[in-house]
């Protein structure tokens, strides 16, 4: 049995670090609007399920948890976005930082020490 033959792919992707954070900001919109959508099907079914004439107790509990099994799943990845969204946040910051300290050495080069012995 021989391995995979994978080429030699390199490809040269140039981005900025602004539009690094707005790509991982629509990336957490993105799986944001997944999960509504996700909670929105659970409500269509549980409203399905309860239009039904038939429905015994058990059944009512086994819906029930099965809907409490994926909202707990969606607070869990609710959870890991906002873990990746305060990232993003940090990042930002310190790129703000870094910004502001490079315009105030850029502006501190051009006060250059006038000496003129009259101290």
């Amino acid at each position: 049995m021989s391995l995979p033959n994978i080429p030699d792919i390199t490809p040269n992707i140039t981005l900025k670090r602004e539009d690094v954070i707005h790509l991982l900001l629509a990336s957490i919109a993105m799986e944001e609007i997944s999960l509504s959508h996700i909670m929105n099907a659970e409500g269509v079914r549980i409203q399905h399920f309860l239009e039904k004439d038939d429905v015994s107790l058990e059944d009512l509990l086994r819906v029930n948890q099965s809907v409490e099994r994926m909202l707990r799943s969606i607070v869990s990845k609710q959870i890991l976005s906002q873990f990746k969204l305060d990232n993003i946040l940090e990042l930002e910051s310190q790129v703000r930082e870094s910004e502001r300290q490079k315009g105030d050495d850029e502006g501190n080069d051009d006060d250059v020490d006038n000496d003129d012995g009259n101290d």
